[in-house]
C-alpha cells in the first residue's frame, strides 16, 4: 500500500521525477536541433560535404517542438517544487534527487538556447560558416 508521503515510482522502479527529468533533456535538445535545423545545420552539413533532406520537416515544427519541451520542463520543474514542498512540511520522504534537478536545469539551459537561436546564434553562427567557405 503506498501512503501519499512515498515517492511515485513507475513498475520497473524508477521515480517518475528521473524519467520526466532525462525526458525533458530530450525534449529541449529537440528543440535546439529543430532551431539549428533551419540555416546553420544544412550549411555546416554542406560546408562538410554532407547532406539531410529531411531536415526541412523538422526545421517547420521547431515552434511546437519547443512549446512541447517547455511543457515537459515545466511539468518537471512542478512535479519537482510540489515534491520539496511536501517532504520539508511531512518529513517522511526523501527530497528530490540531485540528478532530477540537474537534468531539469540542464533542460532548461537548453530551451533557452533554442529559444535565443534565432536572434543571437544564428547570426553569429551564419557569419562563422561564411568566412569559412572562403
Amino acid at each position: 500500500m503506498t501512503t501519499s508521503s512515498e515517492p511515485q515510482a513507475r513498475q520497473d522502479g524508477k521515480p517518475t521525477g528521473i524519467v520526466l527529468s532525462w525526458a525533458a533533456v530530450v525534449a529541449a535538445a529537440g528543440a535546439v536541433f529543430a532551431w539549428a535545423a533551419c540555416c546553420v545545420l544544412p550549411m555546416s552539413l554542406a560546408l562538410a560535404g554532407l547532406g539531410l533532406g529531411g531536415l526541412s520537416w523538422i526545421a517547420g515544427q521547431r515552434a511546437w517542438i519547443t512549446l512541447g519541451a517547455l511543457g515537459v520542463i515545466g511539468a518537471g520543474w512542478v512535479l519537482t517544487w510540489r515534491r520539496a514542498r511536501m517532504c520539508r512540511t511531512d518529513g517522511a520522504c526523501p527530497a528530490p534527487s540531485r540528478l532530477g534537478i540537474g537534468l531539469l536545469c540542464t533542460a532548461t539551459l537548453l530551451v533557452l538556447l533554442a529559444l535565443a537561436w534565432r536572434p543571437i546564434i544564428e547570426p553569429w553562427a551564419l557569419a562563422l560558416i561564411r568566412s569559412a567557405r572562403g
